[in-house]
């Protein structure tokens, strides 16, 4: 289990997400997984109220934080998709995944208890 949490740049350009890399690095923060989509970052990182922290202190908001799944995966082929294809099939909707370092995979879901559940009663 970890935390993930949203930030929204306030420019979708060159350099934002180096910001707030930067932000936590200069903070000590050490990240595990991140990702960007159109101006929306999501961080996962192993001491998150020090993240939360460091990004505030560095003028972001926080705008969501949700707890998510980081689960091992095998670097092979069709891993990621036994996953997911276990999931859809109990028909658990997924909000976001992205990988973190680790060959990791970060799974946010709609009812994440239901994710675990799912993934936890099954061979990874």
């Amino acid at each position: 289990m970890g935390r993930d949490l949203t930030v929204r740049l306030t420019a979708d350009r060159p350099g934002e997400v180096a910001k707030v890399a930067q932000t936590l690095s200069n903070a000590g923060v050490n990240i595990e997984g991140i990702a960007e989509i159109e101006g929306v970052v999501h961080v996962l990182a192993r001491d998150p109220s020090r993240a939360k922290s460091a990004l505030r202190a560095g003028g972001y908001t926080i705008d969501n934080e949700l707890e998510v799944l980081v689960l091992p995966m095998t670097d092979r082929p069709g891993e990621l998709s036994m996953i997911m294809q276990r999931l859809a099939d109990a028909s658990v909707n997924l909000r976001f995944l992205y990988l973190a370092t680790g060959t990791r995979v970060v799974i946010g879901a709609d009812d994440i208890t239901r994710a675990r559940a799912v993934l936890d009663s099954s061979d990874n």
